[in-house]
């Protein structure tokens, strides 16, 4: 089984010229794909939350080679499914093998801000199967008429539609998004949880629909979402987490706050001995060697690495010199 490891810049946080730059940098020291988010709003006050998909036709156009996608797209509230289906049809026929879809249930941060009222988790999981079932339909079939709970089509027609149709993964951080992906996706994404909730809960909901639908060959994508920050210094590694610990705040994700001012005052209040436990942080590049074969060992063809370094640099240089050379002599490679 090949597996790989992608780079995930933080592109909610950043300017579009640092996630071109640091996507150039990441395939330059060997990262084989660019895993790129999706969002309106971002979790903490920021310099830049560029427009998603604008950025993955500038990435592919200056790295040439590797797999570019987003991580994850919400198809279900902002946007109309039809659209997404339309945007990633015509980014695949102009990068031909080059893109990926990531699609999830979304989060209040993207959504609200839009006009759009946040619904509960059972329908925002119903919303996501019939965009996908929309997004389909218009890959593969002509003058779709649709009539769905949520989504209607009128004959729409794709008249730009790439030779092999774009992958689909679906995220799934529970069991019942976890089965739609077994279900409806190509992949499965999910992240750095722990390891007995994946062994006990989500693959048996994965493995379950896959054996349903039979969707388990060797091409479906068993994909984790890292998120690292390295430096020499721990205490700094440490303290640069606090960028995005708002978003592991129960108060941020259970009363859908939106305002990342709002997100920034809990990630303020988090303490220095607790970012330890919510966050990964390390000074040592056999950890971090470590933390990402224990995902190939799991049976995950890709691993994703966002970084929350202090200095992006020495992030990248550690990766291409030591974790990369590391990982890509492993009898798993």
């Amino acid at each position: 089984m090949t597996f790989k490891v992608g780079f995930h810049p933080l592109a909610d946080l950043i300017s579009p010229q640092r996630v071109l730059e640091e996507s150039v940098i990441a395939t330059n020291s060997g990262f084989e794909g660019i895993f790129i988010p999706d969002h309106f709003h971002p979790w903490n006050v920021s310099e830049g939350t560029p427009f998603a998909w604008t950025l993955i036709a500038a990435v592919a156009e200056r790295t040439r080679a590797v797999p570019v996608g987003t991580a994850v797209t919400c198809p279900t509230l902002r946007y109309n499914p039809a659209i997404v289906a339309q945007a990633f049809a015509t980014l695949g026929a102009t990068y031909e093998g080059r893109i990926f879809l990531s699609l999830g249930t979304g989060e209040a941060l993207n959504e609200v801000p839009t006009g759009n009222e946040w619904p509960k988790a059972g329908e925002r999981l119903a919303r996501l199967r019939e965009a996908i079932e929309v997004i389909r339909l218009l890959w593969s079939q002509e003058y779709v008429t649709f009539d769905g709970r949520y989504y209607r089509l009128r004959k729409a027609n794709l008249f730009t539609r790439p030779r092999k149709p774009v992958p689909i993964y679906v995220s799934g951080f529970g069991p019942k998004a976890t089965e739609l992906a077994g279900t409806f996706g190509d992949g499965w994404i999910t992240g750095n949880l722990p390891e007995s909730y994946i062994s006990e809960v989500l693959k048996p909901a994965l493995e379950g629909s896959l054996e349903k639908s039979g969707r388990g060959g060797p091409g479906f994508q068993r994909i984790a979402e890292l998120l690292i920050s390295y430096d020499r210094d721990i205490d700094r590694a440490t303290e640069s987490t606090r960028i995005i610990a708002g978003a592991a705040e129960p108060e941020v994700q259970q009363n859908a706050v939106y305002d990342p001012r709002e997100i920034k005052v809990y990630a303020d209040r988090v303490e220095r001995k607790n970012l330890t436990g919510m966050m990964m942080a390390y000074d040592d590049p056999d950890d971090i060697v470590e933390i990402i074969e224990s995902f190939a060992s799991k049976g995950f063809t890709w691993v994703e690495v966002a970084s929350m370094s202090p200095d992006i640099n020495q992030f990248m240089d550690v990766f291409k010199k030591k974790v990369l050379p590391h990982l890509a002599a492993s009898p798993r490679r």
